[in-house]
């Protein structure tokens, strides 16, 4: 599946970049294309949320590419790695949700294409261009999912079981979903060639089941197979809410109902690519200085 997602991105990379080059000419001063790479934090909004929506520590990579069309208007391609995570543990004590005692977490991938809208006009030149960009842009994308809850046995033994497998809710689903991202952010030239971004990006997904939990509880299961105690955790709690506890049966309400969402906050390093980026000093077409050089946003 990483492979064939790879494979994706590369070919819609590589046509994109093929049109822009054809509709636009390396020629056209006032036209630029970047690559950039980033890391940062991924967070969630679903049933298991409870609160506390972030994965913890650094919890995704992003590539992209992106070419700037006209004076506020860019166009980008852009793949990442994202992981997940939530629990019932996080909700309030005697709720419906910690007697639940559902959790998940996951590792995931998705694409997107996006057009952008740059708040102040192009200067021109990208290596004239302003000292701060902020933007906002939006798209269309496909997110690649597989939720994972870890299970204790009587041994305490722990595996970790993929959950769409074991089909916990009367309702199946598949690995795949597509999104809506939107997407605030600013650039902050270091350089001629780099800057440095803060992107902030939300993902409305057309699922939800990111987290596994959506509809009802199937069953019922043979009494102590896995998929019994995968889909309804609530006896791995005390019976800390007794109403909720009677209530949490095969055929039961397990989720909300609603799709998911998730967030990915990115910090981005991005290289610009000119035409004349590896020609020596003297064979460039402009005469301002270059990479470093006191004048390169005069």
């Amino acid at each position: 599946m990483f492979k064939k997602i790879i494979l994706l991105f590369v070919c819609v990379l590589f046509s994109t970049w093929g049109f822009a080059q054809s509709f636009l000419g390396w020629q056209l001063h006032d036209r630029y294309f970047s690559i950039y790479a980033g890391t940062g934090w991924t967070g969630y909004m679903g049933d298991l949320t409870n609160g506390n929506p972030m994965t913890d520590g650094l919890s995704h990579f992003n590539v992209g590419v992106e070419a700037r069309l006209l004076t506020r208007i860019a166009a980008r391609v852009q793949f990442a790695q994202y992981k997940l995570e939530g629990s019932d543990k996080n909700a309030t004590d005697s709720s419906y949700n910690r007697q639940r005692n559902l959790s998940f977490h996951s590792k995931n991938y998705e694409w997107q294409v996006e057009g952008v809208y740059y708040f102040l006009k192009y200067r021109g030149k990208y290596h004239k261009r302003r000292t701060y960009e902020p933007y906002i842009a939006a798209g269309i994308g496909q997110t690649f999912y597989n939720p994972k809850a870890d299970h204790t046995d009587i041994n305490e033994v722990t595996n970790t079981y993929d959950l769409r497998s074991m089909n916990t809710e009367t309702e199946t689903y598949g690995s795949s979903a597509w999104i809506i991202p939107v997407n605030f952010g600013v650039k902050a030239a270091l350089n001629e060639f780099l800057n440095l971004s803060l992107d902030l990006g939300y993902r409305f997904a057309f699922t939800g089941h990111l987290d596994d939990v959506y509809g009802h509880y199937a069953g019922p299961y043979p009494d102590g197979s896995i998929e019994a105690s995968l889909s309804n955790r609530k006896d791995e709690v005390p019976e800390i809410n007794q109403e909720a506890y009677d209530a949490l049966v095969p055929g039961a309400q397990r989720g909300n109902g609603k799709n998911d969402g998730y967030f990915l906050v990115n910090i981005n390093l991005e290289l610009y690519l000119p035409q004349d980026l590896f020609k020596s000093k003297n064979g460039r077409r402009r005469k301002e200085k270059i990479l470093g050089k006191p004048s390169a946003y005069d």
